[in-house]
């Protein structure tokens, strides 16, 4: 007969492999295939942009930039762990304390690394987004115009828009650039464009507010028909945001981790009791 904390033990083990497995499928699909879109997909439905293979591609060549450093770190943590889940699931109704030991060692290990990192990313959320940051100014000195349709442009466009904001540090970045003096936004044509498009206020239908915008002056402080303030803070929380909610979602495998390490001790407890 098996101990009940041997088989809580085993079932522990077992929903752990399947979080897991499950979270790094999540990964590998958000890293090779083009899921990543679907972020952006309803803004650039709203915007009137036909999303055919070319823009999807380039869309997601961009979006790719900023999942990478994410996604891979975790495709291999989540690898360890589930060969550390594995590896209980195996052991779960041996005898030998040897094994039991390593278990209990390793997963200790890894899960005060674990809480370190959890610690110092909430911590220094700066270090976090500092990065993101200079990705996305990368990119956003790419910019052309919606017309273009290419991946920046699209992507630095629905940033804009999203969040409600121009430019990198502000909008007088636009000084710096080289603009396309033509654009197309809602089936009208803007020559001599002055303001970038996605600059300008739009409402919940993503349509201009104001449709002279773009022929404004992006030096005035006209604030009632384009936004002022730059994209850099508001990109970088939304970026920390992200990441900051993977973080809290995984304290649920610490204390499971911590369930798995006490199971343990009780099993060490009865081994050693019956040598």
């Amino acid at each position: 007969m098996h101990s009940t904390v041997r088989r809580v033990f085993h079932i522990l083990n077992l929903i752990c492999v399947f979080i897991l497995l499950s979270a790094f499928i999540c990964f590998v699909v958000l890293f090779w295939t083009k899921a990543a879109v679907k972020i952006v997909e309803p803004t650039l439905r709203k915007m009137r942009i036909k999303l055919n293979d070319n823009v999807i591609d380039d869309i997601n060549r961009i979006l790719r930039t900023f999942i990478r450093p994410v996604t891979l770190p975790l495709m291999a943590i989540s690898l360890v762990f589930i060969c550390i889940y594995l590896f209980g699931v195996l052991i779960a109704f041996n005898r030998s304390s040897t094994f039991f030991l390593l278990y209990e060692v390793t997963l200790t290990v890894c899960t005060i690394v674990h809480i370190v990192w959890i610690s110092l990313l909430l911590k220094n959320p700066e270090s976090t987004t500092k990065s993101f940051q200079i990705n996305f100014e990368k990119h956003f000195r790419s910019y052309k115009s919606i017309k273009s349709h290419d991946g920046a442009s699209l992507f630095i466009a629905v940033v804009m828009i999203e969040l409600k904001c121009c430019g990198f540090l502000d909008l007088l970045d636009f000084n710096e650039m080289k603009l396309v003096t033509q654009d197309v936004y809602d089936g009208r044509t803007y020559d001599n464009v002055l303001m970038p498009i996605p600059c300008c206020k739009m409402n919940d239908k993503l349509k201009l507010i104001d449709t002279n915008c773009p022929l404004t002056n992006y030096a005035t402080d006209n604030d009632k028909a384009h936004h002022t303030k730059g994209c850099k803070e508001p990109f970088g929380q939304k970026a920390f945001r992200y990441i900051s909610d993977l973080a809290f979602i995984s304290i649920t495998l610490v204390i499971l981790n911590i369930t798995l390490v006490v199971c343990v001790v009780l099993v060490l407890r009865e081994l050693w009791i019956y040598i």
